[in-house]
């Protein structure tokens, strides 16, 4: 093998290098810029179902609020048995 045909061997082989570099680093850059847009949609998907966690609790407390105002002795009956059932629990 002679010299040039050496050179023309490095040459191809740099250009297919170079080639797949360049290949790979726009994969890359499609990858993260999906990526990208994938953690915008989520990141909005779960404000959403923080929006709507927050409007039912404040439903489920402004229900309990209107049992407890409705029905007294039933919360105080409610209590006592937590009560009982935590200090037994402690007890443990």
């Amino acid at each position: 093998m002679n010299m040039n045909e050496t050179k023309a061997r490095i040459r191809k082989t740099a250009e297919h290098v170079e080639s797949g570099v360049a290949e790979a680093a726009e994969s890359l850059t499609n990858g993260a810029e999906a990526l990208g847009e994938e953690s915008e949609e989520l990141q909005e998907k779960l404000r959403d179902i923080g929006r709507r966690l927050l409007d039912t609790s404040k439903e489920l407390g402004d229900e309990a609020a209107k049992q407890a105002r409705l029905r007294p002795l039933a919360v105080l009956g409610i209590a006592f048995v937590a009560g009982v059932i935590v200090a037994r629990a402690l007890r443990r």
